[in-house]
């Protein structure tokens, strides 16, 4: 887990505040995602996800058509 917890959280749900989705699990996913990613800082994705079902969760979700981003610099 990210080490200030609760911070980082709060972080990542301003930094994500605008993302719309069609359904509201693939917000939670993201959030998700990014706390696990924040863990593991340049680590691959299974790496950060620590186990089978999440690494095949973020894939799911980084294939997911309904997951597009917009305007990212």
């Amino acid at each position: 887990m990210v080490e200030g917890g609760s911070e980082s959280q709060a972080w990542i749900d301003d930094e994500f505040a605008a993302s719309r989705f069609s359904d509201v699990r693939l917000g939670r996913r993201l959030r998700q995602l990014v706390t696990q990613m924040a863990g593991a800082v340049g680590g691959p994705i299974p790496l950060a996800c620590q186990d089978w079902a999440n690494t095949k969760a973020a894939y799911r979700f980084l294939s997911n058509s309904e997951v597009v981003s917009h305007g990212v610099v």
